[in-house]
């Protein structure tokens, strides 16, 4: 991810001297070699840390985590502005929060041991994992004029459909979990990219020609997603976690991880808050959350009774059994759609209501993922540079590009049903028609 992140600067650079005399309309911003160092360092350290607040077993420890208005009761108030991107109060807190909190723990800590450089600003580092932080522009004066560098920085190492991490993760996690999927050609992707300005404000952009090789890299994360992340046997045991954490919450409202990091504090300053919290995450590992902490927590829930056997068969690798699974695509959407999230909510309640009057609630799980080609497509900020009839190029927001993207939009879910395996003999043939009949009826108000 650091490696990338200057491989995709570096590529800038040097396609926007390829390109310049061919985009002749000045479109093709010409000095990104005169981008501060300290900025480039910002923007490494950046890519280096924007994934440090994933606790144990990664996205799925995000089911435990509390909501902002509960976790700001207890941050120290220096550290308020960091979730202050999040805008509801029920939001819950997710890692890309912690990243920020983390980086600035670290940096304090570097700080006082004289280890960091004075031309280093924290918040610009902050500002380049998460741009809804602070004041959301990043200033520098670039060929006498002031610009702002945030949006390009902020789509190398976030943004829709290619950033640094995703190609950093769909090549690792393909190679290591052995599937030949998530691969793409990356030299193609950084053949096509050019720094351009608009505004005073600096973006990544895509040239049209590398439209192709765009489509490419979302074919690879969408078969990586289908084959691996979403994976039935990995879903089955997120799921169980899921329902483990469930069954605490409704016995016990007080979030755990609070009520653990506070059972840890020493005093009440704020130092002792931010000590607690890191030791909190440096003992979480895989291993000792699940086999300690999670047993801990169902003590202190009083839920054993019915906890107990789950989180046995998740340490014990013993998953729920697939009972039902339905696989749904929609093609050729605007590149502007996203996930029908009222839809995925009304059929895990209709299915949810077929399955109650056989199992527990602690017995069976409704699974409904998805995955959107144009994921967070909203949220960047990459520009795509079309070139009209006369053969002049304007440069247009992605999510203005619907002509040219919508051919590659694909919304996926993955429809399934867990239920414990040793009482998957009571899922008559009766059940499953049930279940089939109600998807099939949904997934045709999705088309």
């Amino acid at each position: 991810m650091l490696h990338l992140s200057s491989e995709i600067l570096n590529n800038l650079r040097l396609n926007a001297i390829r390109y310049q005399k061919k985009y002749d309309d000045g479109h093709v911003f010409g000095h990104i070699d005169q981008i501060p160092k300290h900025n480039i360092q910002e923007l490494r350290l950046a890519a280096l840390m924007h994934d440090i607040g994933h606790g144990p077993v990664s996205h799925q420890f995000e089911s435990f985590m509390p909501g902002k208005h509960e976790f700001s009761d207890v941050l120290p108030t220096a550290y308020h502005s960091i979730i202050d991107v999040l805008s509801e109060p029920e939001q819950k807190v997710e890692h890309e929060q912690l990243s920020l909190l983390f980086s600035l723990m670290i940096y304090h800590d570097l700080r006082k041991q004289g280890k960091v450089d004075d031309e280093i600003n924290i918040e610009n580092v902050l500002k380049i994992i998460e741009k809804r932080y602070g004041d959301q522009q990043i200033i520098e004066e670039i060929n006498g004029k002031a610009t702002d560098i945030l949006p390009l920085m902020t789509s190398i190492i976030s943004s829709c459909p290619i950033d640094a991490d995703r190609m950093d993760y769909l090549l690792r996690d393909g190679y290591f979990s052995g599937v030949k999927c998530g691969i793409y050609d990356y030299n193609r992707l950084f053949m096509s990219i050019v720094p351009v300005e608009e505004q005073g404000k600096l973006y990544l952009a895509y040239k049209e020609s590398g439209i192709d090789s765009i489509a490419e890299f979302i074919g690879a994360r969408s078969s990586l997603f289908s084959q691996v992340y979403y994976h039935k046997t990995n879903r089955a045991f997120a799921t169980m976690l899921s329902t483990l954490c469930e069954i605490m919450q409704s016995k016990d409202p007080q979030n755990v991880i609070i009520a653990d990091v506070t059972d840890r504090i020493v005093d009440h300053s704020d130092e002792s808050f931010i000590d607690a919290l890191k030791d909190f995450y440096l003992a979480c590992s895989d291993d000792y959350f699940l086999n300690d902490k999670v047993g801990e927590w169902i003590d202190i829930s009083d839920t054993e009774a019915v906890n107990k056997k789950i989180l046995d068969d998740i340490i014990n690798r013993h998953p729920w059994s697939k009972v039902y699974e339905a696989k749904h695509s929609v093609y050729k959407a605007n590149i502007a759609d996203k996930e029908n999230k009222a839809w995925k909510s009304q059929l895990t309640g209709l299915l949810t209501s077929v399955l109650q009057p056989h199992f527990k609630p602690h017995e069976f799980a409704v699974d409904i993922v998805s995955d959107c080609a144009f994921k967070d497509l909203d949220k960047t900020e990459v520009k795509l540079l079309v070139k009209d009839l006369k053969n002049r190029y304007e440069i247009k927001p992605l999510i203005e590009c619907g002509d040219k993207l919508n051919q590659y939009q694909i919304i996926k879910y993955c429809i399934r049903v867990f239920v414990d395996r040793d009482i998957k003999e009571r899922v008559t043939p009766e059940i499953i028609y049930k279940i089939n009949e109600i998807v099939v009826k949904q997934i045709a108000l999705l088309n």
